[in-house]
């Protein structure tokens, strides 16, 4: 699939090849952005107001897919691997020995 465009076709772009370049390397920089983020930073930098839709196509043009920002670190095997074992060991547990557990933290954490 080509994204050359042909002259006399369609609506006229609203950003530039070099503003098409630098919201690509924003976007490789910073993996976990989302394209409204994106947006915000390059806007600045753009003779137009453009939209985040538009930010996206850009990125698509420039093979970046999905912008899905991570929420959270994925975890590592070992980590997920104790984790499991920790939820293992505790599942049995009742309310009050949450709450004394609770009350044992809250009480390090004031120290």
């Amino acid at each position: 699939m080509s994204f050359t465009r042909r002259p006399g076709l369609g609506r006229p772009r609203q950003t530039i090849r070099r503003e098409d370049r630098h919201t690509v390397r924003k976007a490789r920089v910073q993996s976990t952005a989302s394209s409204v983020t994106i947006q915000a930073q390059v806007a600045p930098s753009l003779r137009a107001h453009v939209s985040s839709r538009t930010i996206r196509r850009r990125l698509a043009e420039g093979h970046l897919g999905s912008r899905r920002p991570l929420r959270v670190l994925p975890l590592t095997s070992t980590h997920g691997r104790l984790r499991l074992e920790w939820c293992r060991a505790l599942g049995h547990w009742t309310a009050v020995e949450w709450n004394h557990l609770k009350r044992r933290i809250q009480i390090q954490s004031q120290q």
